[in-house]
């Protein structure tokens, strides 16, 4: 894993990608209270691993809360195809954010806004603070907040197989800048967040459209020098666009409850074994008294 000192999770890309790990293989895991533990017990190994691996200085975990935030004011169809989370999975949510509480990890969530503009706010906060950060997500929607000093990194098996983008590295496999990834999605829109794009525009002619025109704007600018069927395509859809193109930006101005220094990390050891023994989540406890280290608060 990448040698980073602010490491920043996406908690409910991780969450679920525990759950489903373990339940598609049957392995629901309850306390003895009846809470149900397989995601949050998925989750904290994974987060407990990257931290072995990283040795961050700070840790900071960000979180979605809803689907209507800002974004389905502008477009109500937003995320509008996506299905609903497992019954046993929804409270795993909450029980996880316990468990950071417990341990003293700072996190965040916000109605309006989207965890990735959470992760986006502090992401480029920290680095303009001189520290390099890692991004750690499932969402390619990150990639547009690679910059020097910060790092996305795409999990694609959990954190045992990870994509990792710098500046650089995009370019080298997307052909684009990490500003063009929102123009990207701005043309060819996102299926996953029904983000509808210019219909008819695929990625492969979006990029060929980029890297001629750098930008959506641009592009919209120069409809002179389209012809055809590709002119009229642009011509009639430029506003459906420009609104993809808004709905794909992260926002990097939510207001934050936490500065760059509090997400400082030290492990409160006592509170966290407590919260840990109450779910029956020994193997985590074991886990982190290994990764605590000088960590202990």
């Amino acid at each position: 894993m990448k040698n980073s000192n602010f490491l920043i999770v996406d908690g409910s890309s991780l969450l679920v990608r525990a759950y489903f790990a373990s339940a598609y293989g049957g392995r629901i895991m309850q306390s003895s209270r009846g809470v149900y533990t397989n995601g949050v017990f998925g989750f904290m190994n994974m987060l407990l691993k990257a931290v072995e691996q990283m040795q961050p200085t700070h840790l900071f975990v960000a979180w979605d809360v809803s689907r209507d935030t800002f974004r389905r004011e502008l477009y109500p169809q937003y995320k509008g195809t996506r299905g609903e989370l497992p019954d046993m999975l929804h409270p795993q949510f909450d029980t996880t954010k316990e468990v950071l509480d417990a341990l003293g990890v700072p996190q965040h969530l916000d109605e309006r806004y989207e965890a990735d503009d959470i992760i986006g706010t502090l992401a480029h906060k920290a680095a303009d603070e001189g520290h390099d950060v890692l991004v750690l997500t499932g969402d390619r929607d990150a990639l547009q907040l690679v910059r020097p000093n910060v790092t996305v990194a795409i999990m694609k098996k959990g954190i045992t197989e990870m994509n990792y983008y710098t500046p650089a590295t995009l370019f080298e496999e997307w052909g684009l800048t990490p500003s063009q990834i929102i123009d990207l999605k701005g043309l060819m829109g996102d299926t996953s967040d029904n983000i509808p794009g210019v219909p008819g525009i695929g990625e492969k002619t979006a990029k060929k459209l980029l890297a001629e025109f750098g930008t959506v704007e641009n592009l919209i600018e120069n409809l002179g020098q389209l012809k055809g069927k590709m002119k009229d395509k642009i011509e009639e859809h430029q506003e459906l666009a420009r609104l993809s193109k808004t709905l794909a930006t992260i926002v990097l101005d939510v207001p934050l409850l936490h500065t760059v220094e509090d997400c400082r990390l030290s492990i409160k050891m006592e509170t966290a074994k407590e919260k840990l023994s109450e779910l029956d989540l020994n193997r985590v406890w074991t886990q982190l008294t290994k990764v605590a280290g000088t960590t202990a608060s």
